[in-house]
């Protein structure tokens, strides 16, 4: 009988995207080492050209393609390529030749911080591009390539210009690189990750991305292919969460419980927003948020102020700092005060699971400035994002194989 692939452990850090685990990659002939935003509710690879050189690798080949990705933080556009992307070393290496992933053209520094590209672990149809040959053919370039980049995207104007471009020409879907690879056959059809913390944990101004990265609040894992077999990951068992549909993560979130009060109904997605969110909530480890649907937001802020009628003016006060992207100090914030949230969600089996999410884990000290605590929700359209913070703490499985759509298995970590 064939043998699964083994799984491979990769060390992952909150030390350079800071609101989000990246992991190391190689890429090209010349193995440039990368460090990738890890994203489950994208599924593009895409790179900046901080380290990777697409002059110099050898194994490069240009495409008529480009994509542009919008977040809800950012944006960026620029050519797709395919070259050799490796994960490991030694005898765990693990390469696949001729992978797509774009390069990015314009400074997307905001989003991506000191990491060096993104890699979305989503399904498929979220890999779109398009076909620029008849532009660059008017434009008299032959062959007609997207590399070398031949778009000005140095200001917003010029981005909007080149989206409207883009988006009137021929749109095909890419293969994203966790499907290649198990494509490949290189790992089954699934991975996890374990997670500590949301934000990047600092309590020095002047800490360096490696000095970050060797505090053990900052260090995470990501496992290709595996999950329940690394049992020094977690304890306990599992709580296994239905995932609904194979755009995003897409889960049914049923309720949210401030504290001991009644729970709050979660309503389900509006007709009118139905084709683009699919279900109410989304569990997306590259949001360093908990995004609330704004009624649910607005209704969990009321449960805050009956639990303590002066939680909601410290929320105001934090909202007033973060649009300089500063916190509260810490000593402002006493997670005593705060009331536990209680996450229900659609279970696999057709139960409820319930995860619960610590005052500490949505005020989080030190939180990319020393001395500083972040609050980690956020009021939201349309649908919930249910990002870090309610995974902190916990060892998830993102299973593919099962069913239609998969499963997310929750449990504690080590």
């Amino acid at each position: 009988m064939p043998t699964s692939p083994r799984p491979l452990q990769l060390r992952t850090t909150l030390a350079y995207a800071r609101g989000g685990y990246t992991a190391a990659l190689e890429v090209g002939s010349s193995n440039a080492c990368v460090n990738v935003l890890l994203d489950t509710g994208s599924s593009t690879l895409a790179l900046t050209g901080s380290k990777y050189r697409p002059d110099s690798d050898s194994a490069l080949g240009a495409t008529a393609l480009a994509q542009q990705v919008t977040y809800g933080k950012g944006a960026w556009a620029g050519p797709v390529l395919h070259s050799r992307i490796g994960f490991g070393e030694g005898d765990q290496a693990r390469r696949v030749d001729g992978a797509a992933f774009a390069l990015v053209e314009n400074d997307a520094s905001a989003f991506f911080r000191n990491a060096d590209g993104i890699l979305g672990l989503a399904y498929r149809q979220l890999n779109p591009a398009h076909d620029m040959t008849a532009p660059l053919t008017r434009q008299g370039r032959d062959p007609a390539l997207t590399w070398p980049w031949p778009y000005d995207l140095s200001n917003a104007e010029a981005l909007a210009a080149f989206k409207q471009e883009l988006l009137q020409q021929p749109r095909v879907t890419l293969q994203p690189l966790f499907c290649a690879l198990e494509g490949e056959g290189l790992f089954a059809d699934r991975f996890a990750l374990s997670v500590r913390r949301a934000v990047v944990h600092v309590t020095d101004a002047a800490a360096t991305p490696a000095q970050l990265a060797a505090d053990p609040l900052n260090s995470g894992v990501l496992v290709l292919g595996g999950g329940e077999e690394c049992q020094a990951l977690y304890r306990g068992g599992f709580q296994d969460v239905r995932i609904l549909h194979d755009l995003y993560y897409n889960a049914n979130l049923l309720s949210v419980q401030v504290g001991d009060q009644e729970p709050i109904a979660a309503a389900q997605v509006a007709p009118q927003y139905r084709d683009g969110c699919v279900s109410n909530a989304f569990i997306d480890t590259g949001s360093s948020f908990l995004a609330l649907e704004g009624t649910l937001y607005d209704a969990v802020l009321t449960g805050f102020a009956a639990h303590d009628a002066s939680l909601p003016q410290l929320i105001q006060r934090f909202e007033e700092q973060f649009r300089n992207e500063q916190g509260l100090p810490n000593e402002a914030v006493d997670t005593r005060r705060w009331p536990a949230l209680h996450f229900r969600l659609e279970g696999s089996n057709g139960g409820e699971v319930c995860l619960r999410c610590e005052p500490a884990q949505y005020w989080q000290r030190n939180a990319n400035v020393a001395g500083q605590s972040l609050f980690l929700l956020l009021r939201w359209s349309r649908q919930s994002v249910l990002g870090l913070p309610l995974l902190c703490g916990r060892y998830c499985i993102f299973d593919r194989r099962d069913d239609e759509c998969g499963r997310v298995r929750l449990a504690d970590l080590r």
